[in-house]
């Protein structure tokens, strides 16, 4: 099939729009998406959106399931999401037409199911939907983690999610027909998509997945009503390509400012192949009118090619000439332009895959006796930051797992301070370090209770690794574009995952849980005393938010690397659950891959084959539990 330019593209070809009553509906739509999302999100019998809210906190205000009746909690119904694998996402649960409502997107191919929740102990399914025409089968050899998806969204009468061969689809939210449709994303170019879309201020806001594929990260801003493309954006290039302005980082100048096109601190035009794809999690702030998400790694993993150094050693290449900005980097974008208001790139130079898509968290705390508006960020590279969302100052940066690649992140800089033993450079030389690729935490969400906003309940991955650069072999977009031997072990034998609750102002653990397996679903926490969430060995568990001891655990179908929401429907508080093997951990199993090839999905195959997880089976299943009678 043969695609249009991209590049090209000012309004989706898709879309026909009647010019009658547009602007109108476009004013409604800005105007209500927030208060709508704010409304229901206040609700806590509901769970409207990816985090329950914009700010992703995943904390559910409900009490009947608490630490002394989750003993009794009992599965009462399951269902099948139709799909092989897993999905690291959630349901939404919302008020449609005066009926409560669950809606769930399962992995490729992206099937849409819709369940009326009104008798929710016997849910009925209204009407599900799979695009069938124009479908792009490219997009799953290039899947570089899993063909995965994260989640819908619904604002407006309507559902909206993406495929993972580039689509964003708006459907009726009770009748299940296509509003519209657009493509965003190609995979020829290496771009696939498997994140939710945020819906803010009227715009449906997209971006995808491809940095192992040549991709070049971009950001996109949809009008909910039409489709009609707002803006778009990319994480690299020159200032005007990536939004910068003069008031870029004007709290920050030395975090990076427009005029320098320092979006093209590659060597040649690498930057063309930089990566830095958002394709995790977004949030929002309403007040600011600021969107946050994090950008992915910069291309390929043999970093003396992004290093224009000559010779590239390890102070030439750190000197800041060749950051590889804006790659790795938490981006605060005006919502209205997508102007970027300021940005901080977390791991400059990777030498990694520090990706730095994990979500990010808008919580209010007091720090050193100010109350502060800041942004919670677990990234890959081991560290928890704690930013002020309102201009970007950097306030805290601590260790949350096992990191070695680092002494510590200079907090007037805002640079970490490298430890070049565990910096990966040259091509067939072996570095060792910690975090692994998958990260101190990859794209699994953390959660927290806005009225506890320092403690924060993270899944962890504890693992490291041998990382060896390879000879580069192609420049193709679309092509593998990794270049690099990666060897994952635990950092401890026999404990591959953890659940802790970590404070992010002290850097102090206060208790964690291990686990033979690892923890590549994210946690829900409740204001019944609770943090639920699941184990890829398929454990589905309770634990009690002081101690973290495990008050209730279930085995489920299949591996878990899905996120737990609550809701309440006649009296009874609900907590669902998405399982079924399946990420970038689980690619192994469900791609069928080698087991004795040791550096195969990047590493994956090593960490499979020692945690056991060739005896998971598997099955994408949804499973809902409530309190016994």
């Amino acid at each position: 099939m043969k695609l249009p330019n991209w590049r090209s593209l000012l309004v989706p070809t898709a879309i026909i729009v009647a010019a009658a009553g547009l602007a109108c509906g476009t004013a409604f739509a800005q105007a209500g998406s927030d208060a709508e999302e704010a409304q229901n999100s206040a609700n806590p019998d509901l769970w409207p959106s990816m985090g329950q809210n914009l700010a992703l906190d995943r904390n559910s205000k409900l009490t009947q399931i608490n630490t002394k009746t989750v003993k009794h909690l009992q599965m009462v119904w399951s269902q099948s999401t139709g799909a092989l694998r897993g999905q690291e996402g959630q349901p939404i649960v919302v008020n449609v037409g005066g009926k409560p409502m669950m809606y769930f997107v399962s992995a490729w191919p992206n099937i849409v199911q819709a369940l009326d929740l009104s008798d929710p102990d016997h849910p009925v399914e209204v009407w599900n939907y799979l695009k069938k025409t124009d479908r792009d089968l490219s997009a799953v050899p290039r899947a570089c983690c899993d063909t995965v998806n994260r989640g819908l969204n619904y604002a407006d009468g309507k559902v909206f999610f993406n495929t993972l061969d580039g689509y964003l689809i708006a459907l009726d939210a009770m009748t299940g027909k296509v509003d519209w449709e657009v493509k965003h994303a190609y995979p020829d170019h290496g771009e696939t998509v498997t994140n939710a879309p945020l819906i803010a201020n009227g715009k449906v806001i997209v971006g995808f997945g491809g940095d192992e594929f040549a991709a070049r990260g971009r950001v996109e801003a949809y009008d909910l009503a039409t489709g009609k493309l707002d803006w778009r954006y990319w994480d690299n290039g020159t200032d005007e390509e990536i939004g910068l302005t003069p008031e870029t980082n004007k709290a920050n100048p030395q975090f990076g400012t427009a005029g320098q096109n320092t979006g093209m601190t590659y060597p040649g035009d690498e930057w063309k192949r930089g990566g830095g794809a958002a394709w995790a999690w977004y949030s929002y702030d309403p007040e600011l009118k600021l969107v946050y998400y994090g950008s992915g790694n910069p291309g390929l993993w043999s970093p003396s090619y992004r290093c224009g150094a000559n010779p590239p050693t390890q102070e030439a290449c750190n000197s800041g000439k060749y950051d590889n900005k804006w790659s790795m980097t938490l981006f605060a974008r005006n919502v209205d332009t997508g102007k970027v208001v300021w940005a901080y790139q977390m791991t400059p130079f990777d030498q990694w895959d520090y990706d730095g898509v994990n979500e990010p968290i808008l919580v209010d705390m007091k720090i050193d006796g100010r109350t502060r508006k800041t942004l919670v960020h677990f990234d890959r590279n081991g560290f928890a930051y704690v930013l002020d969302r309102t201009n970007g100052d950097l306030l805290e940066a601590h260790k949350y797992v096992t990191v070695n690649w680092a002494e510590k992140v200079d907090m007037k800089t805002g640079r970490p301070v490298k430890v070049y033993e565990h910096s990966p450079l040259m091509v067939n030389q072996m570095a060792q370090a910690c975090p692994s690729a998958m990260g101190g935490k990859d794209q699994q969400p953390a959660s927290v209770d806005p009225k506890d906003p320092q403690i924060f309940y993270v899944p962890t991955n504890n693992w490291c690794m041998q990382d060896t650069p390879q000879t580069r072999t192609s420049m193709q977009q679309g092509v593998v574009y990794v270049f690099a031997n990666v060897y994952m072990y635990e950092d401890k034998a026999g404990v591959s995952g953890r659940v802790k609750a970590f404070n992010v102002v002290t850097g102090k653990t206060v208790w964690d849980v291990p686990d033979k397996y690892p923890n590549w679903g994210g946690t829900l926490n409740t204001n019944g005393g609770l943090v639920f969430y699941g184990s890829l060995g398929g454990d589905f568990r309770a634990l009690d938010r002081k101690t973290g001891r495990i008050l209730w655990s279930r085995k489920l179908g299949s591996g878990i690397i899905g996120n737990p929401i609550s809701y309440e429907i006649k009296g009874h508080q609900y907590v669902s659950i998405l399982a079924g093997i399946g990420g970038w951990i689980g690619l192994p199993v469900t791609a069928g891959l080698d087991m004795n090839d040791k550096y195969g999905a990047i590493g994956a195959t090593a960490m499979a084959k020692a945690t056991g997880l060739t005896k998971i089976p598997q099955g994408g299943a949804l499973y809902t539990f409530r309190l016994e009678d």
